[in-house]
């Protein structure tokens, strides 16, 4: 009997965070599933308002310890892979 073949995770923990934290910024107008698809939609197509970016930033912020710089390429709040790309440059594992 052979053992089952393993595969990696296709989302990342700082992907299913990040989903959380948008499903949370946009009172749930954004699933999980959209947020994580494999070619994800801009989050400001999905539903996500400017209080839910507004929102979003603070969470990333707050959970991370990361300050979002407005003056930065904000296409990182773009897409769940996108900002996980961000945080991973500045740090976050």
């Amino acid at each position: 009997m052979t053992a089952p073949e393993l595969h990696p995770d296709p989302h990342p923990e700082l992907h299913r965070e990040l989903a959380d934290l948008v499903v949370e910024a946009s009172d749930g107008q954004i699933t999980p599933g959209e947020a994580l698809a494999e070619q994800p939609e801009p989050l400001g197509l999905l539903g996500l308002t400017s209080l839910g970016f507004v929102r979003l930033i603070q969470a990333v912020e707050s959970r991370y310890g990361v300050v979002v710089e407005m003056d930065d390429d904000l296409s990182a709040l773009d897409t769940v892979p996108a900002l996980a790309g961000y945080l991973r440059e500045r740090g976050v594992r």
